[in-house]
């Protein structure tokens, strides 16, 4: 909104009935408005863009004011005085418009293509770096850090924000993360929203991203566009030293671009108007896979190299080199229609379809489209799979206005649709029957033996490479059937099919419809009144290869039937399913009623409540959960002491409620079970036993069921297998919705034209939040509120996000931009958000944090998402050459505080790295972490508007390596917490339930990844 009072200059009295009218290419027609008594003006509804406003009134000059930038989700105000007819002087122009949000407390940043075209953004290998996504934009934002998954806003999870596009909501209703990765080519600007948002935003803890899609205009305009980014040019990678391995596995890039065109213009002018886009996209990363050999003395022992691992030598003859290959297109149609004065109607669809791996190749995980494999330690058939992912977006947008303006209705219809499916690299289909899918995976892990001395130890007895490989020359290795290979040992081997498999299609319809009344009553009210729905629902067929995953057992002598789909109908009657098919879906209401009330242009009062109700429903079609009365309150005060709009002091208060997510609910409400069983390797009488390095595919004498090993328990009635899983989890009657609570407080001012100074501070803390729990030990888990209610003996769950910015924004203007930032911080508790940073567990509301009250000891202390310290400099300038040549020239740098390290050992029931045994953060710190990234341009006017231009985009550009993670597993043995322990108590600490003194993990503490190796994009664009 532009809104403003309009005065006489020669006695500074307010005009009344001054026709205001605002022109732009972004608008069909124009916008016309008139003051009120005092003077006042509004234009609401106006998309982003750079205006012109016209001020005229009978016995006045007429006044223009041009260059006025509006962004989205934004108010500035334009005051203007105009001269009577009488005076022979004119008004002359001098100043900018202001530049700073006088309507809102919201934080956050606004990316608009200025900043896109002038700095290198979207940095190769990042998510959706390919295809360039905009959602790598809001790392731009202060309190701003990459996760796994995304981008983390003030100390939140990525999968906990909320992504908006043309209005419509594009987050994926299974997991949270973004579905729709539309290229920043089609993107007109996005706004970043870390904090401060009033009742119109909802369902999210975390911020806000919304993005509008550019349209067309009155002019056709639109461009050719191609980036590359060459491997060849990739900087030296650090290497990552390890314990020596015999199987290992180097990426490196190989290539990585886009290339498409758009093109948008007037069907009939100042009516109807189209814009239509394409990009297709490719990522090409190289795997080289090794063998190596340990190196030995004399005596058979390792020999140590000059950091303290075990040397190696690659065996020649045994290197392989893989791709990871990666293909998608996106794109755009848009349709606006101005059907009649003061209402217009805009259809958008986007999508973008991609497939990765197959055919040899590997392919890239669906959720953080990371290659699905770090080192191949078994063959290719186990570790890759065929990828393919759609998703599609309609919307239906409707902005009417009336009484002059003074009473606005926009109005949304849309459908989100994502479809992805992991299959076996042959393409055959779950359960099929066929190919890979027929074929069960193997787990070999075999490491341990009964020593004959003192059978209460154990002896190693690793597997020789030769056990399951063919070497050229097999004799630089232990032999195949090696009780206990020395130079060529195996820890762990996958071979078979490819495992677990999923085909899931998640739908969001959703409607939302806001009404805004505009009225003068003791000053300026905008009241605001919106109701919106949605229905989510996700449904998935998901299955193992070959019926089943099998787990060895360390000693090599039975299998664990680990994984596998099934039930029981009688004692040891039992059906394993082929897959299964569980579908849920959710409801969402939600309604919200705010006014922004403005005195004498000095202070606005923004106040509002939003309510939201949730109801769920499992597999079967039974409610699972409700989650009603969700309560929002939101109030911020605004003082602009300039009068001008350029200065604001603020503060707010918001509460903010997250939506329950559908993979949670596939997960305990889903009506599946499973089927565990142990069975003998060996034949014995008729049975065949379950060898797969004897049996030949599909391995199907494992299946029979003499080799199943009976319990010896008399109180297990089913002897042979175990049903395991709750069929629906039980349900605190009193489950509260996730919620957090924030409090913003600061200031903005601008120091000079388009440039603004910032100061803030945010607090953010969790109300309730929603885990699965067990209270025996991981026999039965229930859903509930750690802290509360059935679950009121677990820890409750803390998340203390405290944060101070300091920003300069200058806009690009006089051909030159800067946008710097400096955020301390501090996120410290025991709960990270909805997915767990230390194994990437990508679980809503049902993560491992709370599951076991023995999985809660140490974990109080600085988050793995905490950075002190972050700056941010962004700057750019525009050079012009000569009439026709120009060069632009942007620079980057990012600088980051290293995040806590832990201290971590096995736990008795979850495994390596569930036990913290030292409280969380106790490990030190990661070094700070320096990026410099640059770009040059070179840009040609060909004729007219049409420009060629030219760039190279350096990320990296020192190829700074620091360390970015390290090893946190300081033994792999199982052991206790050492509860508010220190590093000095660690000499001390025993393997659980013994009093031996546990083996040292030889990699703790050592770098697991570096920073991404310098890269070169290079770019080239014909505009028009």
């Amino acid at each position: 909104m532009i809104t403003g009072t309009v005065a006489d200059a020669s006695n500074q009295q307010p005009l009344a009935d001054v026709t205001v009218t605002a022109k732009s290419d972004v608008l069909q027609g124009e916008e016309v408005t008139v003051t009120d008594a005092t003077g006042n003006y509004r234009l609401p509804q106006l998309p982003p863009g750079v205006y012109t406003l016209y001020f005229d009134k009978t016995g006045f000059q007429p006044y223009k004011r041009p260059e006025i930038t509006l962004r989205l989700n934004r108010t500035i105000r334009l005051n203007a005085q105009l001269l009577p007819d009488e005076f022979e002087t004119t008004l002359e122009i001098s100043g900018t418009p202001p530049a700073i949000d006088v309507g809102s407390t919201r934080t956050g940043i606004s990316v608009d293509t200025d900043l896109v075209r002038n700095i290198a953004v979207v940095r190769p290998g990042t998510k959706g770096s390919a295809a360039r996504s905009f959602e790598s934009l809001a790392e731009l934002a202060p309190g701003a850090n990459s996760d796994a998954y995304g981008i983390s806003l003030n100390g939140t999870t990525s999968p906990e924000n909320g992504f908006l596009v043309d209005g419509l909501s594009t987050g994926n209703p299974a997991t949270g993360v973004l579905g729709s990765p539309i290229s920043v080519e089609f993107i007109q600007e996005v706004n970043v929203i870390t904090g401060g948002f009033m009742p119109e935003f909802g369902r999210s803890t975390g911020g806000v991203v919304t993005a509008v899609t550019k349209s067309g205009s009155n002019k056709f305009q639109g461009s050719f566009f191609s980036n590359l980014t060459p491997g060849a040019f990739e900087g030296s990678p650090e290497p990552v030293l390890r314990e020596g391995n015999v199987v290992t596995t180097k990426q490196k890039l190989w290539n990585l671009g886009d290339f498409g065109g758009d093109l948008g213009g007037p069907i009939i002018p100042d009516k109807l108007w189209f814009y239509v886009g394409v990009a297709p996209s490719f990522t090409r990363r190289q795997l080289e896979r090794n063998l190596n050999t340990f190196v030995l003395d004399a005596e058979g022992n390792r020999i140590r190299d000059e950091n303290g691992f075990s040397r190696t030598e690659p065996i020649l003859g045994t290197t392989t080199n893989y791709f990871a290959d990666q293909r998608s297109v996106q794109y755009i149609g848009k349709l606006t229609w101005q059907a009649a004065a003061d209402h217009t109607l805009t259809l958008s669809i986007y999508g973008a379809p991609s497939s990765s791996g197959g055919d040899g190749r590997f392919g890239y995980r669906v959720d953080d489209n990371a290659v699905e494999v770090e080192n191949l330690a078994g063959n290719y058939a186990a570790y890759a799979h065929r990828y393919k992912q759609d998703s599609r977006d309609i919307s239906l947008k409707l902005a009417s206005s009336f009484m002059e303006k003074k009473i606005l209705l926009d109005a949304t219809v849309g459908w989100h649709h994502q479809f992805d499916s992991v299959l076996p690299s042959d393409g055959t289909g779950i359960g099929s029957g066929q190919g890979l899918s027929l074929l069960p995976q193997f787990e070999m892990q075999r490491s341990s033996r009964p020593d004959p001395a003192n059978p209460s130890r154990s002896l190693p007895a690793f597997y020789s490479i030769n056990d399951f490989e063919q070497l050229p020359d097999p004799s630089v290795c232990d032999p195949a059937g090696t009780v206990n290979a020395v130079r060529c040992p195996v820890t762990t081997y996958l071979f078979g099919g490819p495992g677990f498999l999923q085909d899931r299609t998640v739908e969001r319809y959703q409607a939302n419809l806001v009404g805004t009344l505009l009225f003068t009553a003791g000053g300026h009210h905008v009241v605001k009144a919106g109701f919106d729905g949605e229905i989510m629902t996700n449904e998935d067929v998901r299955g193992y290869s070959g019926q089943v995953l099998y787990r060895e057992n360390v000693n090599g002598q039975t299998f664990q039937d680990f994984r596998a789909f099934g039930y029981l109908v009688g004692p040891d009657d039992v059906r394993i399913q082929d897959s299964v098919n569980p579908a849920t879906r959710a409801l969402a209401l939600g309604g919200f009623l705010q006014d922004s009330w403005s005195v004498m242009d000095k202070v606005t009062l923004n106040a509002g409540v939003r309510y939201d109700t949730q109801t769920v429903y499992g597999t079967g079609g039974d409610v699972a959960f409700e989650l009603p009365n969700q309560l929002s309150p939101r109030v911020g005060l605004i003082y602009d002491f300039t009068q001008q709009g350029r200065s604001k002091l603020y503060a707010s208060f918001a509460r903010y409620y997250q939506n329950a997510v559908l993979a949670m609910v596939n997960s305990q409400f889903s009506n599946i079970t499973r089927i565990q069983a142990n069975r003998r390797r060996a034949a014995q009488g008729d049975a065949p036993g379950c060898d797969p390095l004897t049996q030949a595919a599909p391995y199907t004498e494992c299946r029979d069921d003499k080799n199943v090993i009976p319990s010896g328990s008399p109180e297990i009635l089913s002897k042979k297998y175990a049903q395991t899983f709750a069929i629906n989890s039980p349900v605190d009657p009193d489950l509260e919705p996730q919620s957090s609570d924030e409090w913003v407080v600061g200031g903005d001012y601008e120091i000079f034209p388009s440039a603004t100074v910032g100061l803030s501070y945010t607090h953010r803390d969790m109300n309730a939040v929603i885990e699965d729990m067990s209270r025996n030990e991981a026999t039965n888990y229930f859903i509930g509120n750690p802290g509360r209610g059935i679950a009121s003996e677990f820890p409750k769950p803390v998340r203390n996000y405290d944060a101070v910015t300091l920003a300069f924004n200058k806009a690009f203007s006089d051909l030159w931009l800067v946008q710097a930032s400096y955020t301390w911080s501090r996120l410290y508790g025991n709960y990270s958000g909805l997915f767990r940073p230390e194994n990437l567990q990508l679980a809503p509301n049902v993560t491992s944090d709370f599951d076991l009250i023995s999985l809660t000891e140490n974990k109080m202390g600085l988050l793995l998402l905490d950075h002190t310290h972050s700056v941010k400099l962004y700057g750019a300038k525009e050079f012009p050459l000569t009439a026709k040549i120009g060069l632009n020239l942007g620079l980057s740098y990012r600088g980051t505080s290293g995040a806590p390290i832990n201290v971590t050992g096995a736990h008795y029931i979850y495994g390596p790295e569930f036990t913290f045994i030292l409280p969380r953060g106790s490990g030190g710190r990661l070094p700070f972490v320096h990026n410099i990234d640059t770009r040059l341009s070179a840009n040609y006017r060909l004729s007219g508007d049409m420009v060629a231009s030219v760039s190279m985009d350096v990320f990296n550009l020192f190829n700074f390596q620091a360390a970015t993670a390290v090893d946190q597993r300081y033994t792999s043995e199982t052991v206790d917490a050492i509860i508010g322990g220190t590093t000095t108590d660690l000499a001390n600490l025993k393997a659980r339930g013994t009093d031996r003194t546990v083996v040292v993990n030889p990699n703790f503490g050592k770098p697991t990844a570096y920073q991404s190796p310098r890269s070169i994009r290079f770019g080239a664009r014909l505009s028009f």
